[in-house]
């Protein structure tokens, strides 16, 4: 079976094993050959290696979607995580202390970096962007159940509904804790994490909503008569990280928090986030009147060419002052570089905020198949194993990064995460 079937097969109710998923999805994924060399620490998983756990959660996944009667992408997507939730495992097990000085084994961050290594690989198996992002929130929030239920629910639980269907997540929640050899304490307690995000939930009105704060949104609106798109998205894009933050506590607040942009404007940044090839340029293009800061072009003016290194320090040194104008001057301001890691994304995106702009980010989310045969065309084209290693570097951003964080899918749409 191709990985392109995999969608209308599992979505029609007919079962899968891990290894027939695991066949499917290797010449895309061939990371999914480590997950027999991991091992898991004992306490929390006798069934071996992660290979063991992810066909024993598969099972699971397949039992449960058949008892809450799910069908086409929502069947299919949970069990496509349940296969690869724990794929980040094979790239950040290791050995560390507890707090009674015992080695212990563990896997700090798997989950969000497994989502980052598959966001790309995942685009050449032809699926619909809805259905690879619901994979993909789904491997990211799988341990983030017990995050949201601490400390404040009605702002925690509402914050997670909005990054992940939160019925689908705490079905998985449930195979992960089933596909165990014992059923021992911390298996217990994902199986109760979920019973109580799932009655959480269902208390804050949030259990199985497209969009978990749509009343904040139409307040917002309501208190801003006659605002620009952009104003509206400061206004949202700002109000709503700061409640969740506790920060602010009503829409009044949010709307409050922009009334001097819409008196005196406000400027613009936009971060362009992609590997080399992927479209980057085309989508500068989109924004005809905004200052682009383009971290080839600074090279290429500052060094030999564009893909000169050895004048980085100038380059990062020259744009951001550049930034920094065309922020002051209450401009547009377009970020033209790869921009694959969060730190880097931070570094640029602080300057924003310093200055009271709209953030966003928009993702070249193009296949790696495509993207590989751009650089290939150009007169000097990138080398594949930099290419390589981009797509190994790359964290996927996270909604929380900016105001607005757009993805523009293979097929022309554009999904906000």
């Amino acid at each position: 079976m191709r990985a392109a079937e995999l969608p209308a097969h599992l979505g029609a109710a007919q079962p899968l094993s891990f290894e027939e998923i695991r066949a499917a999805l290797l010449p895309l994924v061939p990371l999914l050959l480590k997950l027999e060399n991991p091992p898991q620490d004992a306490q929390w998983h006798a069934e071996g290696n992660v290979a063991v756990h992810s066909a024993w959660v598969v099972q699971e996944a397949h039992t449960l979607a058949e008892a809450a009667r799910l069908t086409g992408l929502e069947r299919g997507a949970l069990i496509v995580a349940a296969a690869l939730h724990d794929i980040g495992k094979a790239l950040t097990t290791r050995e560390e202390p507890d707090e009674a000085g015992d080695v212990r084994l563990c896997s700090p961050g798997h989950a969000r970096r497994g989502k980052d290594h598959l966001a790309y690989q995942l685009l050449d198996a032809g699926w619909s962007p809805a259905f690879l992002l619901t994979v993909l929130r789904l491997v990211a929030e799988h341990h983030s159940l017990h995050r949201a239920l601490k400390g404040d629910l009605e702002r925690g639980v509402p914050a997670l509904a909005r990054r992940v269907p939160l019925p689908l997540l705490t079905l998985l929640a449930r195979a992960d804790a089933r596909g165990r050899t014992v059923l021992g304490e911390d298996a217990r307690q994902g199986e109760d994490t979920a019973d109580l995000l799932e009655l959480a939930a269902r208390e804050l009105g949030v259990w199985n909503v497209d969009d978990p704060h749509a009343a904040f949104r139409a307040e917002v609106q309501a208190l801003l008569p006659g605002a620009s798109p952009d104003l509206l998205a400061l206004a949202l894009g700002r109000g709503l990280r700061d409640w969740e933050a506790g920060l602010i506590h009503t829409p009044h607040e949010a709307a409050a928090r922009v009334q001097e942009a819409a008196r005196h404007g406000f400027p613009q940044l936009t971060v362009l986030c992609g590997p080399s090839g992927s479209g980057k340029s085309t989508l500068a293009a989109q924004y005809p009147q905004a200052h682009i800061v383009s971290l080839d072009a600074l090279r290429a003016r500052l060094g030999k060419d564009h893909t000169d290194q050895r004048v980085n320090g100038q380059v990062m040194q020259a744009a951001r002052e550049a930034v920094r104008v065309g922020l002051r001057h209450k401009g547009h301001v377009v970020w033209d570089a790869g921009s694959l890691r969060r730190d880097q994304r931070a570094q640029v995106l602080g300057l924003g905020v310093a200055y009271g702009a709209l953030t966003r980010i928009e993702v070249a989310w193009t296949p790696p198949n495509v993207f590989s045969a751009r650089n290939a065309a150009r007169s000097q084209p990138v080398p594949a194993a930099i290419l390589s290693a981009q797509l190994g570097s790359l964290e996927f951003p996270d909604p929380a990064e900016a105001h607005t964080v757009t993805l523009h899918a293979p097929d022309g749409e554009l999904w906000t995460l």
